[in-house]
């Protein structure tokens, strides 16, 4: 089980593929399956042994740093926590095995689902967005303006965004199954949330409330740094690096895929990748930008509509066909 940081699985995999047993199956997993786990694993692993690959659909922790490299802490633990298979349907057997570790409530669920459940990609984005999508990436901000806790003290323009991302994301879905995807989750933020953290939510009114009153969220903050004049958000960080390549471009390839339009992730997309000064949404709404090998995009890597996953009405496995 690798608890690591989604942009380091490719690494992660080569490392170990030389050492899998080719007598025995073998159960390889993740903390947090989002990103196509299961496509990465068999671009990278290329069939190479007899595994069975599962993952958390989500952390099964909210939880943070008290001292780096030393203590940590747990703020919150999902009420439930659903088990990735290729089929969604766990034909190995790993829930029982991985209850004695987690002890945590386990239930089903597939890969594709757990790249779309909402997760850190359809919060950090949206919320950044409503706060600095008019920011030239330069000009400081006064720090008494500007709120420190991402979710506690997310303003209405924030709000708004995250609810209108959070759109997209059911659109999505919602083409996805009338393509043949046999999922009947419901994807909206707010039913997955309380699912997740019901007893810690002290106002579950709407996506907003829940976001805002979440007891599991509350000491989650923006890293900002001082500059000459005032302050300005880290950009080198998680939320601008690894949720756009690992999360926005990823739904932005799958709405091709199905042909549901994602007006909002595309402005997010072109905003987020301008601060970081790559290019993977080109102008004419493609995924063909200078950068975008540093994505995890499926239709790059062979995989089409059906191929996205096993739950799909005669789907099949991933296929291992890679662009460069």
């Amino acid at each position: 089980i690798a608890g690591i940081p989604i942009p380091h699985n490719p690494a992660m995999l080569q490392l170990i593929k030389p050492h899998l047993p080719t007598n025995k199956k073998v159960f390889i997993g993740t903390i947090c399956a989002y990103g196509g786990f299961d496509w990465v694993a068999h671009r990278e692993l290329d069939h190479c042994a007899d595994y069975s690959l599962f993952g958390t659909q989500l952390i099964p922790w909210c939880c943070g740093t008290l001292e780096y490299g030393k203590t940590g802490i747990i703020i919150g633990a999902k009420r439930i926590l659903r088990i990735a298979t290729e089929d969604g349907k766990d034909p190995d057997g790993i829930k029982d095995l991985l209850r004695p570790i987690l002890r945590q409530n386990l239930a089903d669920t597939d890969f594709l689902a757990s790249t779309l459940w909402p997760n850190n990609p359809s919060l950090h984005p949206p919320i950044l967005y409503g706060l600095f999508k008019d920011w030239d990436g330069k000009t400081p901000y006064d720090a008494a303006t500007l709120p420190v806790a991402i979710y506690a003290e997310m303003n209405d323009a924030s709000a708004k965004a995250v609810c209108d991302l959070d759109d997209e994301l059911v659109a999505i879905t919602e083409g996805l199954k009338a393509k043949g995807w046999k999922n009947a989750d419901d994807f909206r933020f707010r039913k997955c949330v309380l699912e997740n953290y019901l007893e810690q939510i002290s106002d579950n009114t709407d996506t907003v409330t829940c976001i805002r009153t979440n007891k599991a969220f509350a000491k989650h903050k923006i890293p900002y740094q001082q500059v000459d004049g005032g302050v300005v958000p880290v950009i080198a960080h998680k939320f601008f690096e690894t949720d756009l390549p690992f999360g926005l471009v990823t739904f932005k390839d799958i709405a091709l895929l199905c042909g549901v339009e994602t007006p909002l992730i595309d402005k997010i997309i072109m905003w987020n990748q301008a601060l970081i000064d790559k290019e993977y949404l080109a102008a004419d709404g493609s995924l063909s930008g200078k950068d975008i090998g540093e994505c995890i995009v499926p239709s790059r890597m062979g995989i089409d509509l059906i191929g996205l996953s096993k739950s799909f009405a005669n789907g099949s496995p991933a296929k291992k066909a890679r662009v460069d």
